[in-house]
């Protein structure tokens, strides 16, 4: 899942381009970077100011100022500032979502209004997993990492027959996680850090994916939630990773500015790794 807006970094390769000196003229303009999901309390707008590369000045200003509306007919909430975090907006209710329900936006801007719609998209379908228990060696050298066999990877299936669009967000969700890796030699610390296993997929319309293990970094209990996804968000994140030599913007949906306001629906289910002591 694409966690920022990331229209600058984009301009910056654009700019980077060009050997010789661009001229524009002073183009400023908000960025909605707006999510909703279903199921989840923390459903948040944020607004952000973009100019034009070619200014002297910095970008990115947080915009606190703003007043956002959320529809969905006939109910409508006016989100709060969080001035604690500036630029951040949020809900002070839980809203109740279902499949198909169409959600608007508008953010009011002195005399701009921007405004966007989406639709919730289809819950998941069900998520088949060729082994929730997953046995791996824990060893004491990485010779014996290197030669050990793994266990077959693990597969993850669903039906798809109109080819929709989901990611996996596979995460290990232990507090305090036993490493996969055979511990480092006490001359030799290991600079990979501490962090636990956790990877996002790119958004895909196929009805399998495949885990291999070897990815796998840490033992106990892994989470994955499966999400189903609009077009918007396939596109927004296809702009996003496009080859530097196309030099086409990322994409928005957003009327009178940039961004995104899109939705997410998801199901969660979850495996375990499990350490085999020799």
């Amino acid at each position: 899942m694409i966690n920022r807006f990331s229209i600058f970094l984009f301009l910056s390769i654009l700019s980077s381009c060009y050997e010789s000196e661009l001229i524009f003229e002073d183009q400023y303009e908000a960025v909605v970077e707006a999510y909703l999901y279903v199921d989840k309390v923390d459903n948040q707008v944020k607004l952000t100011n973009m100019i034009s590369f070619g200014s002297d000045t910095v970008g990115g200003e947080m915009i606190t100022g703003a007043q956002i509306t959320m529809h969905h007919k006939p109910d409508s909430w006016i989100l709060t500032h969080n001035d604690s975090i500036p630029g951040t907006y949020y809900l002070e209710e839980e809203l109740t979502m279902t499949a198909g329900d169409t959600f608007s936006l508008s953010v009011n801007l002195d005399e701009e209004v921007l405004t966007a719609i989406t639709i919730i998209p289809d819950d998941p379908p069900p998520l088949s997993m060729s082994a929730y228990r997953i046995n791996i060696p824990k060893l004491e050298s990485m010779m014996e990492f290197r030669e050990i066999e793994m266990p077959d990877p693990l597969e993850l299936t669903w039906d798809n027959p109109e080819a929709k669009y989901y990611f996996l967000n596979i995460q290990n969700i232990e507090s305090y996680p036993i490493s996969v890796m055979p511990d480092p030699p006490a001359d030799r610390p290991f600079a990979g850090g501490g962090f636990a296993f956790q990877m996002i997929t790119q958004p895909t319309n196929d009805n399998f994916y495949t885990i291999d293990l070897r990815q796998l970094t840490h033992y106990g209990t892994h989470r994955i939630i499966f999400t189903s996804v609009n077009d918007e968000y396939v596109s927004l994140y296809n702009s996003l990773n496009q080859d530097t030599r196309e030099l086409n913007e990322p994409y928005s949906n957003i009327e009178n500015g940039l961004g995104i306001f899109t939705a997410f629906n998801s199901d969660t289910l979850y495996f375990e790794v499990v350490p085999v002591y020799q």
